[in-house]
């Protein structure tokens, strides 16, 4: 779930642009809270800038000597410990709940200068990406600014800043909004139109190439009685394409990060449409049945927030067993006591498996699911090695789809 915090800057006050100290006072405050109130979840907190992560820093060591009830949740010993982090220092760590503050306020004037640091640079998007999908249970986002105050016409398509935008105006909306995304240009390619006609058809409300720049989805589908109300992010795929390292990691920075923002996905691969197109059919039909359920249910828990239950804002859950597209049956493979008692077609099999819900995965991750599968409790040299060469054994040996 995801919520906004604004921390109002008063007027005629400098922001500091860099690191604005209303939003350093209001994330130490949440800090504080969290640990008293949710001490076995643990948290971490994200920065866009450097300066800024050093303040929150700092502020929070000097609020702490004066809540030294509070040391065990900052033992600096714990597997999972606080955090306070700059954008590009994030990657790789996940917490059960993370604040996310923007940090850069405006002038004197009430102006918002476009110094957004790391957002303007090469990646900006993708450390964006990166911050966003830190947290498993929980997101505050916190600023001192929202949507409004960026110029839309400052904003440079596909880039940082535009994902920033759009996400600002996804949590002050309840999640009902993400950005400016729309139906755009770009045409379909025969196998897409091929989709969208079969499943317009069968009663699916579709719009095609939806987003902006090169940041787009080939199919969404939205919610039968509420026009414009986006449930079911759609890709049409040719495995050719996304053998690529880079695709691969895009997409599924991509997914992960549409996923947190409490949509559906779901994936249809070309050749397995063209041979088995009705069971394809049925199970898109099937997926977007329950998007929409899960729609339904997500707007009642944000009408009944907005109304004063506030004990919960669960807008867009992270990813996880509830959100996640199911996998078919598990392959009756036991689990054995070293990583040589297992053959490669039952390691083949596993790994099939994991990957059978349609979610894109690094090699990392793939490798961590199957971990617990196979009854192994960390990874060893050994082990990570046969998992690499089974998993590079697997890919050379696929067909290419296209």
């Amino acid at each position: 779930m995801i919520q906004h915090v604004l921390a109002e800057q008063p007027l005629g006050v400098d922001g500091q642009e860099e690191s604005c100290s209303e939003e350093v006072n209001k994330v130490v405050d949440l800090v504080l809270e969290h640990a008293e109130k949710r001490p076995r979840e643990s948290l971490g907190v994200i920065a866009m800038g450097i300066r800024h992560a050093d303040r929150v820093q700092r502020a929070i060591d000097l609020a702490l000597t004066q809540r030294p009830d509070l040391g065990q949740f900052f033992d600096a010993n714990l597997d999972e410990r606080f955090f306070v982090k700059n954008l590009e220092r994030v990657q790789g760590d996940e917490r059960d709940a993370i604040i996310l503050t923007i940090g850069y306020g405006k002038d004197r004037g009430g102006n918002l200068p476009f110094r957004f640091g790391p957002l303007l640079s090469l990646g900006g998007q993708r450390r964006l990406n990166v911050a966003v999908t830190r947290a498993r249970n929980r997101l505050t986002l916190v600023s001192s600014f929202s949507h409004f105050d960026m110029d839309p016409s400052k904003v440079k398509s596909g880039t940082g800043v535009e994902l920033l935008r759009n996400y600002l105006e996804y949590a002050s909306s309840g999640g009902k909004r993400l950005g400016d995304v729309s139906s755009t240009s770009f045409p379909m390619n025969s196998f897409e139109a091929e989709v969208f006609d079969v499943l317009t058809s069968k009663g699916v409300p579709l719009i095609s190439q939806c987003g902006s720049s090169n940041y787009r989805i080939d199919l969404v589908a939205q919610h039968p009685k509420r026009p414009g109300r986006h449930v079911l992010a759609i890709e049409c795929d040719g495995a050719s394409y996304h053998s690529s390292p880079t695709a691969r990691d895009r997409d599924r920075l991509r997914q992960q990060q549409l996923e947190n923002l409490g949509w559906k996905f779901h994936r249809i691969w070309s050749t397995d449409w063209f041979m088995r197109k009705e069971e394809e059919v049925n199970r898109a039909l099937t997926a977007y049945r329950n998007a929409v359920s899960f729609a339904d249910d997500a707007d009642q828990r944000v009408e009944s927030w907005a109304v004063g239950t506030r004990s919960e804002n669960p807008v867009a859950p992270s990813t996880g067993s509830s959100s996640s597209p199911s996998r078919g049956a598990r392959p009756d493979v036991g689990r054995r006591e070293a990583i040589t008692d297992y053959s490669e077609p039952e390691l083949v099999a596993m790994v099939n498996w994991i990957e059978s819900d349609g979610r894109l995965r690094t090699d990392d991750q793939i490798i961590d699911e199957l971990l617990p599968e196979l009854g192994f409790q960390r990874r060893g040299a050994r082990i990570q090695g046969t998992l690499l060469w089974v998993l590079q054994q697997r890919r050379a040996k696929q067909p290419h789809k296209s």
